[in-house]
């Protein structure tokens, strides 16, 4: 008989990539010093929409320049405390950058953040609108109205305030609590990239003169704002109804890929039964999670904006299941195409639709239009777009799966998660307060292990760099409560997800 090693690992969570991401559009509390930052999404960027005001004022006296002396200094607009209270302080290049050089290093930015790459302040202006030409020029006149909406109420959240400069020939100036010198006023951030002159640093200008953005270099010795980027961060707004816990997660994502998320959180795309619930959800995805109903234009769709919902007809066409985990199983709530289609659809078992016309009394939806309208996603508008004719906002489309949306997820709070598929790995104990083992053939296929809280607000990666028979995970530093244990491949798939209680 062959006698076979059993190597076991022992993974303790608390010191082995132990992180919190954080949720974009929450309030960033610095540990340093306990100022808070409001945060916004812009495109696929988490920023801070408030200027980072870290450190201890510097008097500024025409000549003293920051240094490099384990003391993060700032300069307060007119030697100021309070405008540095209001508009964030003004730092010299190589005192933001902490005397490094990296392109997007951390700084003086908070643990998780980082400051900005002359590319990834490009990556947000042509999220707004900017043609990627225009983003790689210099002067003020790249794009349009793109500085406009980084200005207050602009509609982006970023909120540029007119802080002003500190110059080494004029002094302070361009804040607009005082005179400006040319009547107008300035916001100029730093970015880590190097301009083409020795010791020049790319900035950004949005100011009152134009709508545009300026993109130009000038010396590191210039006083300027600084905002930060997060490192990793989700997006999402949780909320409960009627006993259960659901998630709206503000990333983009393809309908296939947020059912993967979904289900790596322990959870599955939403499933509507009632017009109570539908109701809820629409209202919370305007008024609670406040998702604006032009955030994207779906031209599949009528050219509006919509939500992704665990509803599908992708295995078999027509056939319409809620399959928020994407397993091809589920309940079969309609067959067919609405009166904009063939015509031919039909409830099943008298179960909740909302397809577009329902309100009208003639369902116009699905219509598989163009073919592949595989999905399910509620509407944020009439369409087509500035019309009701099709449907209006709340109503469900059909539309390509492989578009990039926001999305729901619902988690049951039962003791099973809906629909996972047959366990390929035993999980035990459970529930469990100290360790975790994880035991099965191919083991070593396991690549990324996830610990996700129940409302998805934590996450926890661990990679398992061993070859290992059994994995044994430290839980003790884990509070009570409901978690979801998630056991990834070298490719990031989803293997299995396991509800994991810890007492």
């Amino acid at each position: 008989m062959k006698k076979f090693l059993i190597l076991t690992c022992i993974i303790l969570i608390h010191n082995l990539l132990f992180s919190q991401i954080f949720n974009c559009g929450d309030t960033l509390t610095d540990v340093r010093d306990g100022k808070e930052y409001q945060t916004v999404l812009i495109g696929e960027q988490c920023w801070m929409s408030e200027n980072l005001n870290i450190g201890t004022m510097t008097i500024q006296n025409g000549s003293n320049n920051q240094i490099d002396n384990s003391v993060i200094e700032k300069y307060c607009y007119n030697n100021n405390e309070a405008e540095c209270d209001e508009y964030g302080g003004l730092y010299q290049w190589h005192e933001m950058m902490d005397y490094q050089t990296q392109e997007s290093s951390q700084g003086i930015c908070p643990d998780g953040w980082h400051l900005p790459s002359d590319q990834e302040i490009m990556q947000m202006e042509i999220y707004l609108g900017m043609s990627e030409s225009d983003a790689q020029e210099t002067g003020f006149e790249r794009g349009t109205t793109e500085g406009t909406q980084l200005k207050v109420g602009g509609g982006t959240g970023f909120d540029a305030l007119f802080g002003g400069i500190w110059y080494q020939d004029f002094g302070f100036v361009y804040n607009e609590d005082y005179s400006s010198p040319n009547g107008y006023y300035y916001s100029y951030f730093w970015s880590t990239s190097p301009g083409t002159y020795n010791d020049t640093y790319m900035y950004r200008n949005v100011n009152t003169q134009f709508e545009t953005i300026t993109r130009w270099q000038t010396d590191w010795n210039f006083g300027y704002q600084v905002r930060c980027l997060a490192d990793e961060f989700i997006s999402s707004y949780h909320f409960e109804y009627n006993g259960k816990n659901y998630e709206i997660v503000k990333d983009f994502k393809s309908w296939e890929d947020a059912a993967a998320d979904a289900v790596s959180k322990g959870g599955y795309l939403i499933e509507i039964n009632d017009l109570e619930e539908q109701n809820a959800i629409y209202d919370t995805i305007v008024n609670g999670a406040q998702i604006a109903d032009d955030y994207v234009t779906v031209n599949n769709g009528g050219g509006i904006a919509y939500v992704w919902l665990g509803a599908t007809d992708k295995n078999t066409e027509g056939t319409w299941l809620w399959d928020g985990n994407d397993d091809a199983e589920g309940l079969n709530f309609w067959t067919g195409q609405g009166q904009n289609g063939t015509g031919n659809g039909q409830v099943v078992d008298e179960l909740y639709n909302n397809w577009g016309g329902a309100s009208s009394g003639e369902v116009n939806e699905p219509d598989n239009y163009g073919s592949g309208q595989d999905a399910c996603a509620i509407a944020l508008a009439g369409w087509p777009a500035g019309t009701t004719m099709l449907g209006i906002a709340s109503e469900w489309n059909d539309i390509i799966k492989s578009t990039e949306l926001y999305y729901v997820i619902e988690y049951d709070n039962d003791n099973s998660i809906k629909s996972i598929k047959k366990n390929k790995f035993e999980i035990f104990p459970n529930p469990a307060n100290r360790n975790v083992t994880v035991k099965g053939n191919n083991i070593e296929n396991v690549k990324y292990i996830r610990l996700i809280s129940i409302t998805g607000s934590k996450l926890y990666n661990i990679d398992n760099k061993k070859k290992c028979n059994e994995l044994e995970i430290d839980v003790s530093y884990l509070t009570s409560g409901i978690y979801f244990l998630s056991l990834y491949n070298k490719n990031n798939i989803l293997i299995q997800s396991e509800k994991l209680i810890i007492k």
